[in-house]
């Protein structure tokens, strides 16, 4: 059965941009401007997560809605708002909403933030992740391959965990983690891919464009490049001392970025 999402919302360009985008990628959508008619999809027809945009009802409404939805839908619920009230949000949070996506956004970046939710409803099962923009982690380990042990090839006991050391981090390359201290810095799958991509070529100035192809697999011009900045952003909270003077990832302006540190060295964990 071909997967659909629910878009609530009477803005016609959030309509017609999110279509298209799902669209494109192989996915329906149920339209509706009428929030309260949400109940009637989610009772009647199979879906897969939705999208709400808070200005299509009172928030009075929409919290009585969202609260009747939640009674027996455990998909995920994406809210679009063009002002942020913090007080609204963490209601709505109380209701179990996966994400609060605040004005200014980039209509891939949704997308990008439902299939996240989507792969976090599938990650204890053995069904794989309905996919809207390809998220699967393609890291070139051509990096690390010539460090293998022949061990992994054979029945020996041991497991080997391979790492990258750079200065104080971490990259624990099975895993697709990051430690510093031996604490992990919770990055999320693409999060890695990126950093892992600016690693391989560090001391080199990457273009935005290079960073989309090489990261999210997109050959075309999406008109945009704020998906990355966004990314980087996250990335430099996670990773960096000081994320307002970075100390690995360097903006290169009007360009890209490059990414500095001391030398890589091979860590192998023989466990």
């Amino acid at each position: 059965m071909q997967e659909r999402l629910i878009l609530v919302t009477k803005k016609l360009p959030l309509f017609m941009k999110l279509n298209t985008y799902c669209n494109d990628h192989g996915w329906m959508v149920y339209n509706t401007t009428d929030p309260e008619e949400t109940l009637d999809f989610i009772n009647h027809r199979h879906v897969a997560g939705i999208i709400y945009d808070l200005d299509a009802a009172s928030p009075e409404v929409t919290l009585s809605l969202i609260k009747k939805i939640r009674e027996s839908f455990n998909k995920p619920i994406l809210t679009l708002t063009a002002k942020k009230d913090f007080e609204y949000e963490m209601k709505l949070f109380g209701l179990h909403v996966d994400d609060y996506i605040v004005e200014p956004y980039e209509y891939e970046e949704v997308i990008v933030r439902m299939q996240q939710c989507l792969w976090g409803r599938t990650i204890q099962t053995s069904q794989q992740p309905p996919e809207l923009i390809n998220q699967k982690i393609d890291v070139d380990d051509s990096l690390i391959a010539e460090y293998l042990a022949p061990e992994e090839h054979s029945s020996h006991p041991h497991h080997h965990h391979n790492h990258l050391q750079l200065d104080d981090l971490l990259l624990d390359i099975d895993h697709y983690r990051v430690l510093k201290n031996n604490e992990d810095l919770g990055l999320t799958p693409k999060e890695f891919k990126l950093l892992y991509f600016l690693v391989k070529n560090r001391g080199q100035v990457i273009s935005r464009e290079q960073l989309l192809r090489g990261v999210w697999n997109y050959n075309d011009d999406l008109g945009t490049s704020r998906i990355v900045d966004i990314h980087i952003s996250h990335l430099r909270d996670k990773i960096e001392p000081d994320p307002h003077h970075p100390k690995y990832i360097k903006t290169v302006r009007g360009f890209g970025y490059t990414f500095e540190g001391q030398e890589l060295k091979i860590v192998k964990d023989n466990k």
